[in-house]
């Protein structure tokens, strides 16, 4: 298993292999950290296609929830 950070500066939906996995962030403001399996995974987000890239797939292992694997998206013009 490995653990994920998704990096947006708004609250978005987070699709992995097309399937929700919740809000990027807390109500607090904070991002979640997920729990994913190891193996390649395609994240992309939900809500305006305001960002890029439009998606991301990576290799996800070794992982820690103190040292998650961060992937992050741009909001674009």
């Amino acid at each position: 298993m490995g653990y994920v950070i998704v990096q947006f500066p708004e609250r978005r939906e987070i699709f992995m292999d097309d399937e929700s996995q919740g809000d990027n962030r807390e109500e607090s403001g904070q991002y979640r950290i997920l729990l994913v399996g190891d193996g390649w995974h395609t994240f992309r987000l939900g809500g305006a296609a305001d960002y890029t890239p439009v998606d991301v797939t990576v290799a996800v292992a070794g992982s820690t929830a103190v040292s998650p694997f961060t992937i992050v998206f741009y909001q674009s013009a």
